[in-house]
């Protein structure tokens, strides 16, 4: 008979156990996170990656950017794909001396405000009109010539913002452009003038005008990634002085007489805005999860009369039908991950069939279980292109955790160390975790760029090669 177990060794041989199982546990997950981190990173493009490049790059100088723009206004006005609206506002904002006591002067700039909206109405406003159908040839026309523009002004950081992301979809292109071209005796005679002085008949008789036209700008944006003209804006800013006679309703206002001549700022500008058929993804692509259920970021833009089905239809192709499913009403559902890795994707090819016309465009949909807080950096090309004596933001993507114990969850530290394999050729510029490599040189040869960030005690490396052309040659990093 075997004799029984003391209290102090039982409880001995309890704590023991414990501690067995306390580090049987701590092993168990040590192999595991090792196994863990050793595994390959699934990497995704990141969130604000660029889109595709443009189809032309932004003109540098006057007469390129004007033979640019002429040319895509012609090719615009005179489409069978493209619909047009126009309108024009009226702003008669301004300082303005007259001879009215004060509280007349309050008075006279409420009629002044409310006058701006009713010359609105008098100028010509008109809503999507096919370009090719006859009420097309009411647009407004835009008559730059090249020896007019004083002035031409662009900004690709209107288009690249300095953390690398696309801001933007378009380009604009703005011209200052010389008064002394603008026809004012043409604007005397025109209808909106004969308009503006029958609308004012009841307040005033105008006796003769002259018009001042200050200063004159034509802004014009093109989608980059079609080169589609999207819209124009002719802005004239005008001093407009009158002789005018009050009639006996208003001439009171007047200290002596009946009779006035007065100067008021006139700033009209023109809308022409263009919407072109066809279809297009807003996205190049989509980072999602198994299950989701999301609608697709799909433009699609037709006659708005058409009926799909009907008039018009949508097709779409989808590598892994059995993985991704899209509804009639353009909404996707991930069903499964486990036929594709997570840097293959799901492509989209969506099709649309409108008057004879096809328009098509690509998405592509990753599909993975994993934290977008991975930490590491990466090039999302394969290599990159220059020209001499630019400077370009680089396709890398740098991800470090953020700090969860600080109420500002402000990110862990990391040291971020660039090297490039030829000084002389290609310099980088280091701004937070945004990159910008300004060419120096054409070379023969791809420069490496090698990018080394450490944290949380590991070290992670990336390189891309950078080919640097003349400087003449456009660059296509899409």
């Amino acid at each position: 008979m075997s004799k029984p177990m003391k209290k102090g060794v039982k409880i001995t041989l309890i704590l023991l156990i414990v501690i067995v199982l306390l580090i049987a546990c701590f092993i168990s997950v040590a192999i595991y996170a090792r196994i863990e981190f050793q595994k390959e990173r699934t990497w995704f493009p990141p969130e604000f990656s660029p889109q595709q490049a443009s189809v032309t790059e932004l003109p540098d100088n006057v007469h390129d950017a004007y033979t640019y723009v002429m040319k895509l206004y012609n090719e615009t006005v005179n489409s069978d794909i493209t619909e047009g609206s126009w309108h024009t506002d009226v702003d008669l904002g301004g300082d303005v001396e007259l001879p009215f006591r004060e509280a007349d002067k309050k008075v006279f700039d409420e009629i002044r405000s409310e006058t701006a909206g009713k010359l609105r109405a008098l100028y010509p406003e008109v809503n999507s009109v096919k370009m090719s159908e006859e009420d097309a040839d009411e647009v407004p026309e835009v008559n730059l010539e090249e020896s007019e523009i004083l002035e031409y002004i662009y900004d690709p950081e209107a288009i690249f913002n300095r953390k690398g992301e696309y801001n933007s979809n378009t380009y604009e292109l703005v011209f200052k452009v010389s008064p002394a071209f603008e026809k004012t005796e043409d604007i005397l005679q025109s209808d909106v003038y004969k308009a503006i002085c029958e609308e004012l008949k009841d307040a005033l008789t105008i006796n003769s005008a002259k018009i001042d036209v200050k200063e004159v700008e034509i802004r014009f944006r093109v989608d980059r990634l079609t080169d589609q003209l999207l819209s124009v804006e002719i802005m004239r800013f005008s001093d407009v002085t009158a002789d005018v006679t009050l009639t006996d309703a208003y001439s009171s206002l007047l200290e002596n007489g009946d009779r006035l001549t007065v100067t008021l700022p006139y700033r009209a500008t023109e809308h022409i805005d263009f919407m072109w058929y066809g279809l297009r993804f807003t996205d190049d692509f989509l980072e999602q999860k198994p299950n989701d259920i999301t609608p697709l970021p799909l433009d699609v833009h037709v006659n708005g009369a058409a009926v799909r089905g009907e008039d018009f239809d949508i097709e779409f192709e989808v590598s892994h039908p059995e993985t991704l499913t899209i509804d009639d009403d353009l909404v996707m559902t991930i069903k499964r991950v486990n036929d594709i890795s997570g840097t293959e994707g799901v492509t989209i090819k969506a099709t649309l069939l409108y008057e004879g016309k096809t328009w098509s465009d690509v998405l592509t949909v990753y599909i993975t279980e994993m934290d977008k807080t991975t930490t590491g950096v990466r090039f999302w090309k394969d290599s990159y292109t220059v020209s001499a004596g630019s400077t370009e933001p680089l396709p890398v993507e740098i991800r470090v955790p953020v700090n969860e114990q600080s109420e500002q969850r402000t990110e862990e530290e990391y040291e971020l160390i660039v090297d490039v394999s030829d000084t002389e050729a290609l310099s980088i510029e280091v701004d937070n975790k945004d990159l910008y490599c300004t060419a120096l040189k054409a070379m023969a040869d791809p420069v490496t760029v090698s990018v080394t960030l450490k944290c949380g005690g590991h070290t992670y490396n990336a390189e891309l090669p950078v080919t640097i052309t003349e400087r003449k040659e456009v660059t296509d990093n899409g």
